[in-house]
């Protein structure tokens, strides 16, 4: 006890600071603590060796030991980012993969080394196939629903997998976004009890649901109402609060350059302000930013990004999924109403505004059906359109994403279609900000002329048959519904 009585006395000397209600009530020094400063936090010095022996303290956790070896290399008051240059930026020749969908994890899919080491295994064709980035599912236990940060043995498999894989990719020339889930969190047991990193109950939010629940209602919250959409599953995150700040800096900085992620995805995003977004940016300096902004109005989804970079140039902005584009494009493909994508002659998603923040796709784990039989059960039409998708994605500007079971799992002949797509785009030199000439949008036929640094390329989607680009271009590829062409730019 003498001892123990030491290492508080000596709290003014340590690197961090933990709420005192951040300890179990069987830790006596703590609680008499407590009783003298009442509503102050209290600095915990990091015990020496010697201590935890005599002590006879439990032994920490992989997760535990993590997050406090964390804390000590990424605090803010030891840790200053370098500048990173972002591809998410105009002429950006950046072309991406999502590294899994909803039944890859192991409560459906069980390879040997997990999900994890499936994409340590083909990171080498992901190369190969013209992928520049490749984003990978929640490292956290729990996944869209983490509990313990610092716990990366979780349902994709385990922390040196991990590792493994995000190396395996770095080798075939590919960077690695994550996603990071920071709008909620579950507790460790419960809903509540927040670990590695520990949390007090003041971190959620007052208007969320948990607080009318029998047994909860007296229970210690946040001060503030939820910034945006909460989470039933979870418990909702106060982003105000100066601890939430801190922690989630140092877990971005432990991701980035511990674990060797490159850049964030953002899930909902619409969960709070785009402002902690550009704080956590600066914090961690990511090659890449993307934010998970799920709507269809595409002046929402501007409005997010402009709000995550309050610098003139916007350069440091995170990116968005184009949801707007995505709904136009099925609509379009699946009506043969090729209006819909047209705007007064400019694409009519995200990408005819702002298309160097615009990540389009056809499909992701948000959008593809619930359903753990239907990807390998998907009717020959179903595949055809959202080839036609692709061809319209892999030809226009924006920063376009391919879904990891389209490439993988639909056979050699459709993965060979995306990789022949993916390089007309390579070796035009399309970018994110390439030009756009709407020459047709109607009922039957969409057809348009892109110009890459190279190359312009022309793009014919819908049921007329007839229309061609005219003399000089060259056939480069097509399938069921669309034809693609080049020509040298002149």
């Amino acid at each position: 006890m003498q001892i123990r009585k030491l290492w508080l006395a000596a709290a003014l000397l340590v690197v961090y600071t933990f709420p005192v209600s951040a300890f179990s009530k069987n830790t006596t020094a703590a609680d008499e603590l407590k009783e003298k400063v009442k509503n102050f936090s209290v600095i915990f010095p990091e015990p020496a060796a010697e201590e935890i022996n005599i002590a006879k303290a439990a032994p920490r956790s992989k997760a535990r030991a993590d997050w406090r070896s964390a804390v000590k290399l990424y605090h803010d008051s030891i840790f200053k980012p370098k500048p990173q240059r972002r591809v998410d930026v105009t002429g950006s020749s950046t072309v991406m993969l999502q590294g899994f969908y909803w039944y890859a994890d192991s409560y459906w899919y069980n390879p040997p080394k997990g999900w994890w080491g499936v994409l340590a295994r083909y990171a080498r064709e992901v190369g190969q196939s013209g992928f520049d980035l490749i984003w990978f599912p929640p490292a956290s236990n729990g996944s869209y629903y983490p509990n313990e940060w610092y716990n990366l043995d979780s349902q994709w498999g385990t922390k040196d997998m991990l590792v493994q894989a995000v190396n395996a990719m770095h080798s075939a020339g590919v960077k690695v976004v994550a996603d990071i889930v920071l709008n909620h969190r579950n507790g460790t047991t419960n809903w509540l009890d927040f670990k590695n990193p520990d949390w007090p109950t003041t971190v959620i939010v007052k208007d969320d649901e948990v607080w009318s629940q029998p047994g909860y209602s007296d229970m210690p919250r946040s001060p503030n109402n939820d910034e945006g959409q909460g989470e039933l599953g979870c418990r909702d995150l106060d982003h105000r609060d100066a601890q939430v700040r801190q922690d989630t800096k140092i877990f971005l900085r432990w991701l980035k350059n511990t674990i060797g992620f490159d850049g964030w995805r953002y899930d909902m995003v619409k969960g709070f302000k785009p402002y902690h977004v550009a704080d956590y940016n600066k914090a961690s300096s990511p090659v890449f930013s993307v934010g998970e902004y799920l709507d269809g109005n595409r002046q929402f989804i501007a409005n997010w990004i402009d709000g995550t970079d309050n610098s003139s140039d916007k350069t440091d902005a995170s990116s968005a999924f184009d949801f707007t584009t995505r709904f136009s494009l099925i609509a379009a493909i699946e009506g043969d109403r090729y209006e819909l994508l047209n705007d007064n002659g400019e694409p009519s998603g995200l990408i005819g505004w702002w298309p160097s923040k615009a990540v389009t796709f056809v499909e992701s784990h948000d959008t593809s059906p619930r359903d753990p039989d239907f990807l390998k059960n998907a009717p020959k039409l179903y595949r055809d359109q959202r080839l036609m998708g692709y061809a319209y994605i892999l030809t226009h500007p924006g920063i376009p994403c391919v879904f990891w079971p389209h490439l993988f799992d639909w056979g050699p002949s459709y993965k060979e279609q995306i990789q022949a797509l993916v390089a007309v785009r390579k070796n035009a030199g399309i970018t994110s900000t390439s030009g756009v000439q709407i020459i047709s949008a109607t009922n039957g036929l969409y057809a348009a002329m892109v110009t890459g640094r190279t190359q312009r390329v022309a793009l014919k989607l819908g049921t007329n048959c007839d229309w061609q680009p005219g003399t000089g271009w060259t056939l480069a590829t097509s399938g069921e519904k669309y034809a693609v062409w080049t020509q040298n730019a002149k």
